[in-house]
Protein backbone atom coordinates (compact mmCIF):
# COMPACT_ATOMS: atom_id res chain seq x y z
CA UNK A 1 0.00 0.00 0.00
CA UNK A 2 1.18 3.52 -0.71
CA UNK A 3 0.54 6.39 1.64
CA UNK A 4 -0.41 9.17 -0.75
CA UNK A 5 0.11 11.79 1.91
CA UNK A 6 3.18 13.34 0.37
CA UNK A 7 5.36 16.18 1.46
CA UNK A 8 7.71 18.43 -0.45
CA UNK A 9 11.28 19.46 0.16
CA UNK A 10 12.35 22.77 -1.30
CA UNK A 11 16.04 23.13 -2.15
CA UNK A 12 17.05 26.76 -2.36
CA UNK A 13 20.11 27.25 -4.50
CA UNK A 14 22.08 30.45 -4.82
CA UNK A 15 24.83 31.00 -7.34
CA UNK A 16 27.32 33.81 -7.69
CA UNK A 17 28.52 36.39 -5.20
CA UNK A 18 26.62 38.18 -2.47
CA UNK A 19 24.64 41.16 -3.68
CA UNK A 20 24.96 44.61 -2.14
CA UNK A 21 21.56 46.28 -1.79
CA UNK A 22 20.71 49.87 -1.07
CA UNK A 23 17.35 51.55 -0.68
CA UNK A 24 15.02 53.42 1.57
CA UNK A 25 13.98 52.22 5.00
CA UNK A 26 11.13 49.73 5.29
CA UNK A 27 9.00 48.58 8.20
CA UNK A 28 8.35 45.23 9.85
CA UNK A 29 7.68 42.18 7.69
CA UNK A 30 6.77 38.78 9.16
CA UNK A 31 5.94 35.27 8.01
CA UNK A 32 5.16 31.92 9.59
CA UNK A 33 6.45 28.43 8.93
CA UNK A 34 5.00 25.20 10.26
CA UNK A 35 5.66 21.53 9.90
CA UNK A 36 3.16 18.83 10.65
CA UNK A 37 2.85 15.68 12.66
CA UNK A 38 1.20 12.29 12.64
CA UNK A 39 0.38 9.37 14.93
CA UNK A 40 -0.74 5.76 14.72
CA UNK A 41 -3.90 4.33 16.20
CA UNK A 42 -3.02 0.66 16.42
CA UNK A 43 -4.07 0.05 20.02
CA UNK A 44 -6.87 1.04 22.39
CA UNK A 45 -7.20 2.58 25.86
CA UNK A 46 -4.20 4.85 25.29
CA UNK A 47 -4.06 8.45 24.07
CA UNK A 48 -1.68 9.12 21.18
CA UNK A 49 0.30 12.37 21.59
CA UNK A 50 2.61 14.09 19.13
CA UNK A 51 4.54 17.36 19.32
CA UNK A 52 5.60 19.85 16.65
CA UNK A 53 6.75 23.43 16.26
CA UNK A 54 5.85 26.60 14.39
CA UNK A 55 8.22 29.50 13.74
CA UNK A 56 7.62 33.23 13.40
CA UNK A 57 10.27 35.12 11.38
CA UNK A 58 10.31 38.92 11.25
CA UNK A 59 12.54 41.62 9.78
CA UNK A 60 12.62 45.34 10.45
CA UNK A 61 14.27 48.48 9.16
CA UNK A 62 16.82 50.30 11.26
CA UNK A 63 14.21 53.01 11.82
CA UNK A 64 11.82 50.64 13.62
CA UNK A 65 11.71 49.84 17.33
CA UNK A 66 13.78 46.88 18.56
CA UNK A 67 10.78 45.03 20.04
CA UNK A 68 7.61 43.77 18.39
CA UNK A 69 4.62 42.09 20.04
CA UNK A 70 2.69 39.37 18.23
CA UNK A 71 -0.14 36.84 18.38
CA UNK A 72 -0.19 33.45 16.65
CA UNK A 73 -3.61 31.98 15.85
CA UNK A 74 -4.90 28.62 14.57
CA UNK A 75 -8.14 28.10 12.67
CA UNK A 76 -10.58 25.21 13.18
CA UNK A 77 -9.22 23.00 10.40
CA UNK A 78 -11.09 21.51 7.47
CA UNK A 79 -13.47 19.16 9.27
CA UNK A 80 -14.60 20.99 12.40
CA UNK A 81 -17.78 19.93 14.22
CA UNK A 82 -17.75 20.87 17.94
CA UNK A 83 -14.03 19.98 17.84
CA UNK A 84 -11.30 19.57 15.22
CA UNK A 85 -11.45 16.28 13.34
CA UNK A 86 -9.32 14.29 10.92
CA UNK A 87 -11.14 12.68 8.00
CA UNK A 88 -10.64 9.42 6.13
CA UNK A 89 -10.42 10.56 2.51
CA UNK A 90 -13.79 11.84 1.33
CA UNK A 91 -15.74 9.43 3.52
CA UNK A 92 -17.96 10.19 6.48
CA UNK A 93 -15.44 8.67 8.90
CA UNK A 94 -13.81 11.12 11.32
CA UNK A 95 -11.62 11.13 14.40
CA UNK A 96 -11.67 14.06 16.81
CA UNK A 97 -8.46 15.41 18.33
CA UNK A 98 -7.22 18.14 20.69
CA UNK A 99 -4.68 20.86 19.87
CA UNK A 100 -2.68 22.51 22.67
CA UNK A 101 -0.40 25.52 22.19
CA UNK A 102 2.84 26.05 24.04
CA UNK A 103 2.74 28.58 26.87
CA UNK A 104 6.39 29.64 26.75
CA UNK A 105 8.62 30.33 23.77
CA UNK A 106 11.09 27.58 22.95
CA UNK A 107 9.28 24.73 21.21
CA UNK A 108 7.68 22.70 24.00
CA UNK A 109 4.01 22.09 24.76
CA UNK A 110 2.05 19.83 27.08
CA UNK A 111 -0.81 17.61 25.94
CA UNK A 112 -4.35 17.52 27.31
CA UNK A 113 -7.91 16.46 26.55
CA UNK A 114 -8.81 20.01 25.60
CA UNK A 115 -8.03 22.66 23.01
CA UNK A 116 -6.43 26.01 23.87
CA UNK A 117 -5.27 27.26 20.46
CA UNK A 118 -7.90 29.06 18.39
CA UNK A 119 -8.41 32.23 16.32
CA UNK A 120 -10.60 34.70 18.24
CA UNK A 121 -11.52 37.81 16.26
CA UNK A 122 -10.20 40.01 19.06
CA UNK A 123 -8.14 39.69 22.20
CA UNK A 124 -5.53 37.24 23.44
CA UNK A 125 -7.69 34.36 24.68
CA UNK A 126 -6.54 30.95 23.37
CA UNK A 127 -3.73 32.36 21.20
CA UNK A 128 0.05 32.36 21.43
CA UNK A 129 1.41 35.75 22.51
CA UNK A 130 4.95 37.03 22.77
CA UNK A 131 7.44 39.79 22.07
CA UNK A 132 10.35 39.64 19.63
CA UNK A 133 13.53 41.34 20.80
CA UNK A 134 15.68 42.34 17.83
CA UNK A 135 18.49 44.00 19.78
CA UNK A 136 20.81 45.45 17.16
CA UNK A 137 19.76 42.89 14.54
CA UNK A 138 17.34 43.55 11.70
CA UNK A 139 15.79 40.08 12.01
CA UNK A 140 14.36 37.98 14.82
CA UNK A 141 12.43 34.74 15.19
CA UNK A 142 10.51 32.76 17.77
CA UNK A 143 9.83 29.03 17.89
CA UNK A 144 6.70 27.79 19.63
CA UNK A 145 5.62 24.24 20.34
CA UNK A 146 2.26 22.56 20.08
CA UNK A 147 0.87 19.14 21.01
CA UNK A 148 -1.82 17.19 19.19
CA UNK A 149 -3.64 14.51 21.18
CA UNK A 150 -5.71 11.73 19.69
CA UNK A 151 -7.86 10.64 22.66
CA UNK A 152 -7.91 7.01 23.71
CA UNK A 153 -10.67 4.78 22.36
CA UNK A 154 -12.17 1.68 23.94
CA UNK A 155 -11.78 -1.76 22.42
CA UNK A 156 -15.20 -1.67 20.75
CA UNK A 157 -14.55 1.68 19.06
CA UNK A 158 -11.12 0.49 17.96
CA UNK A 159 -12.49 -2.76 16.55
CA UNK A 160 -15.08 -0.95 14.42
CA UNK A 161 -12.81 1.94 13.34
CA UNK A 162 -12.26 2.04 9.57
CA UNK A 163 -8.61 1.43 8.68
CA UNK A 164 -6.73 4.01 6.64
CA UNK A 165 -5.14 7.46 6.71
CA UNK A 166 -7.14 10.26 8.34
CA UNK A 167 -5.98 13.83 7.71
CA UNK A 168 -6.73 17.40 8.67
CA UNK A 169 -5.10 20.75 7.95
CA UNK A 170 -5.14 23.62 10.44
CA UNK A 171 -4.05 26.99 9.06
CA UNK A 172 -1.99 29.23 11.32
CA UNK A 173 -0.98 32.85 11.03
CA UNK A 174 0.48 35.66 13.12
CA UNK A 175 -0.74 39.16 13.91
CA UNK A 176 1.86 41.88 14.50
CA UNK A 177 1.93 43.93 16.54
CA UNK A 178 -0.17 41.76 18.83
CA UNK A 179 -3.18 44.05 18.98
CA UNK A 180 -6.57 44.10 17.28
CA UNK A 181 -5.99 45.56 13.83
CA UNK A 182 -2.36 44.44 13.62
CA UNK A 183 -0.98 43.21 10.29
CA UNK A 184 -1.51 39.53 9.43
CA UNK A 185 0.98 37.10 7.96
CA UNK A 186 -0.10 34.76 5.16
CA UNK A 187 -1.65 31.53 6.45
CA UNK A 188 0.50 28.38 6.43
CA UNK A 189 -0.73 24.79 6.82
CA UNK A 190 -0.15 22.62 9.87
CA UNK A 191 -0.89 19.09 8.66
CA UNK A 192 -2.06 16.31 10.98
CA UNK A 193 -2.25 12.63 10.00
CA UNK A 194 -3.65 9.59 11.82
CA UNK A 195 -2.83 6.10 10.59
CA UNK A 196 -5.45 3.61 11.79
CA UNK A 197 -4.52 -0.10 11.89
CA UNK A 198 -1.36 -1.20 10.07
CA UNK A 199 -0.32 2.11 8.56
CA UNK A 200 2.68 4.40 8.12
CA UNK A 201 2.65 8.17 8.72
CA UNK A 202 5.05 11.08 8.75
CA UNK A 203 5.46 11.91 12.44
CA UNK A 204 7.50 14.93 11.36
CA UNK A 205 7.76 16.29 7.85
CA UNK A 206 10.82 17.11 5.73
CA UNK A 207 10.99 20.83 5.10
CA UNK A 208 13.89 22.05 2.96
CA UNK A 209 17.42 21.40 1.77
CA UNK A 210 19.47 24.55 1.29
CA UNK A 211 22.55 25.15 -0.84
CA UNK A 212 24.63 28.33 -0.91
CA UNK A 213 26.79 27.77 -3.96
CA UNK A 214 29.37 30.05 -5.55
CA UNK A 215 30.13 29.52 -9.23
CA UNK A 216 33.16 27.25 -9.78
CA UNK A 217 33.04 26.16 -6.13
CA UNK A 218 36.14 24.04 -5.44
CA UNK A 219 34.19 21.79 -3.07
CA UNK A 220 30.85 20.05 -3.24
CA UNK A 221 27.99 21.54 -1.25
CA UNK A 222 25.86 19.24 0.91
CA UNK A 223 22.88 19.63 3.22
CA UNK A 224 20.83 17.16 5.25
CA UNK A 225 17.29 17.05 6.61
CA UNK A 226 15.99 14.51 9.12
CA UNK A 227 12.33 13.57 9.48
CA UNK A 228 10.55 10.85 11.44
CA UNK A 229 8.60 7.96 10.00
CA UNK A 230 6.19 6.02 12.24
CA UNK A 231 4.91 2.62 11.08
CA UNK A 232 2.92 -0.09 12.83
CA UNK A 233 4.97 -2.85 14.45
CA UNK A 234 6.37 -5.48 12.05
CA UNK A 235 5.06 -3.62 8.99
CA UNK A 236 7.68 -3.50 6.17
CA UNK A 237 8.10 -0.10 4.51
CA UNK A 238 10.11 1.70 1.86
CA UNK A 239 10.61 5.43 1.29
CA UNK A 240 11.66 7.20 -1.90
CA UNK A 241 12.31 10.75 -3.04
CA UNK A 242 11.36 11.96 -6.51
CA UNK A 243 13.08 13.28 -8.49
CA UNK A 244 16.38 12.08 -7.07
CA UNK A 245 18.36 14.30 -9.47
CA UNK A 246 17.58 17.79 -10.68
CA UNK A 247 19.01 21.08 -11.91
CA UNK A 248 18.49 24.63 -10.65
CA UNK A 249 20.12 27.70 -12.18
CA UNK A 250 22.21 25.35 -14.30
CA UNK A 251 23.57 23.59 -11.21
CA UNK A 252 23.13 19.82 -11.03
CA UNK A 253 22.46 18.12 -7.70
CA UNK A 254 21.23 14.85 -6.24
CA UNK A 255 18.97 13.98 -3.30
CA UNK A 256 19.48 10.69 -1.48
CA UNK A 257 17.47 9.04 1.28
CA UNK A 258 18.61 6.64 4.01
CA UNK A 259 17.55 4.20 5.19
CA UNK A 260 15.36 3.50 2.19
CA UNK A 261 13.57 0.55 3.77
CA UNK A 262 12.87 -1.03 7.12
CA UNK A 263 10.30 -2.60 9.39
CA UNK A 264 7.93 -0.64 11.60
CA UNK A 265 8.31 -0.59 15.36
CA UNK A 266 5.29 1.52 16.31
CA UNK A 267 7.71 4.28 17.33
CA UNK A 268 9.53 7.00 15.41
CA UNK A 269 12.23 5.94 12.97
CA UNK A 270 14.52 8.74 11.70
CA UNK A 271 15.07 9.11 7.95
CA UNK A 272 17.79 11.35 6.50
CA UNK A 273 17.63 13.21 3.19
CA UNK A 274 21.01 14.29 1.82
CA UNK A 275 21.41 16.81 -0.97
CA UNK A 276 24.72 17.03 -2.84
CA UNK A 277 25.75 19.67 -5.36
CA UNK A 278 29.07 18.72 -7.03
CA UNK A 279 32.03 21.09 -7.21
CA UNK A 280 33.21 23.00 -10.27
CA UNK A 281 29.87 23.99 -11.79
CA UNK A 282 29.39 27.32 -13.55
CA UNK A 283 25.63 27.70 -13.33
CA UNK A 284 23.54 30.20 -15.27
CA UNK A 285 23.27 33.05 -12.78
CA UNK A 286 24.21 36.30 -14.54
CA UNK A 287 23.55 38.58 -11.56
CA UNK A 288 25.30 39.17 -8.28
CA UNK A 289 23.11 36.51 -6.70
CA UNK A 290 20.24 34.28 -7.77
CA UNK A 291 17.84 31.89 -6.06
CA UNK A 292 15.61 29.04 -7.15
CA UNK A 293 13.28 26.43 -5.67
CA UNK A 294 12.70 22.87 -6.81
CA UNK A 295 9.99 20.68 -5.26
CA UNK A 296 10.70 17.03 -4.46
CA UNK A 297 8.19 14.48 -3.17
CA UNK A 298 8.80 11.89 -0.46
CA UNK A 299 6.56 8.80 -0.63
CA UNK A 300 6.08 5.95 1.86
CA UNK A 301 5.11 2.54 0.48
CA UNK A 302 4.06 -0.30 2.77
Amino acid sequence: MTNFWRTAILPRIAAGLLALCAGSAWSYSCNMSAGGTGVLLDTYNAAQDSNGTVTLNCTRSSAEATTLTYRIKADNGLNYSTQRRARLGTSGNYMGYWLQRGTTVGGSATCANATNWLEPATGNTNVITGTLNFGTSLSASAVWGYCVRLPSVNIISYFFASAGIYTDTVYIYAQYPGVDGGALTPEVPLNYTIGVKEQCVFNSFPTSLNFNYTSFSPTAQTDTEVFNLRCSSDLPWTVAVSPSTSTALGLNYTVGIAPASGTGTGANQPITLTGTMPAGQTGTCALGSCAAKVVHTVTITY
